[in-house]
């Protein structure tokens, strides 16, 4: 049996260059909010933003929470918030999923 030349190529993870073109903008996304995804190193700065994001993420979450409920007894004021509260929520899920 022959052995083809290009037969060790195939069987080799996918080129990070062509995911980086076809994906450049929901990696950007990713990474804005924290997620290093397909990140080699992650410099000192980068390190410190995310940990601030993740934060003040996590703060405002909270912060909504109790305004809901302390706005509680006022129906538009609380289903404003609660709307504000479930993308939040929705948007914490994925962080979660993603992390």
């Amino acid at each position: 049996m022959e052995r083809s030349k290009h037969e060790g190529k195939t069987h080799t993870s996918y080129n990070n260059g062509l995911v980086e073109n076809r994906f450049k903008v929901l990696l950007f996304i990713f990474r804005l909010g924290g997620i290093p995804l397909n990140m080699t190193s992650v410099s000192r700065l980068y390190a410190v933003y995310n940990a601030t994001v993740i934060i003040c993420f996590y703060v405002t979450n909270i912060c909504v929470c109790v305004d809901t409920f302390v706005n509680r007894h006022q129906l538009k004021l609380a289903i404003q918030k609660f709307r504000v509260l479930l993308g939040l929520q929705m948007t914490m899920w994925t962080h979660f999923s993603a992390r």
